[in-house]
């Protein structure tokens, strides 16, 4: 049984109502002030990524005249590599051989390394010794690189061991090229 009047009842009920709606406005301000500081970090963090990107600052123009720089030396870089790659031996430059062995490369066959060897004798011959290996896809273009480079007249001699023939697919294969100075 309840003693109080009416009217106290109601101003009980306001009461009531007005606190829980200022705790719950307060729970509401507590959650996005927690979220604001909790997202602080991040947006100080890509507010300065993108101010260390922009064009008046010093630290990025150091970075894009040290990738200048880079650029810029790759033709002196490239040509002192090129003059080794084509130093001559008696008049055979290695990118003219390797030039006469890529001429002849059908489809299906991939090369993954070649051994350049200089001053090499065989059969009394002195010249260059080549060494290639690679993956034939099926034996037919294995023998059709081979053949190709048989009958070329740069290649002295080409000689594919048998055991590269075994497979139908996916052969792995290593050839012998000598080329005669």
């Amino acid at each position: 049984m309840n003693l109080l009047p009416k009217t106290e009842k109601e101003i009980l009920k306001k009461g009531f109502k007005s606190r829980f709606i200022i705790m719950l406005l307060f729970l509401i301000a507590t959650s996005f002030f927690i979220g604001f500081i909790m997202l602080l970090p991040s947006y100080l963090l890509t507010s300065g990524y993108f101010f260390g990107t922009t064009p008046g600052n010093n630290y990025s123009k150091k970075e894009d005249e040290d990738s200048i720089k880079k650029i810029l030396n790759l033709p002196t870089e490239i040509d002192s590599k090129l003059k080794i790659f084509q130093s001559n031996i008696d008049n055979v430059s290695v990118a003219d051989s390797f030039n006469k062995i890529i001429e002849h490369l059908p489809l299906g066959v991939t090369l993954n390394s070649v051994s350049f060897s200089r001053n090499q004798t065989d059969k009394e011959k002195k010249g260059v010794a080549i060494l290639i290996s690679g993956m034939a896809s099926n034996r037919d273009s294995l023998v059709l690189f081979s053949t190709n480079l048989k009958d070329s007249n740069s290649l002295s001699s080409v000689e594919v061991p048998v055991s590269s023939l075994t497979r139908d697919r996916n052969l792995p294969f290593s050839m012998n090229i000598f080329i005669e100075n």
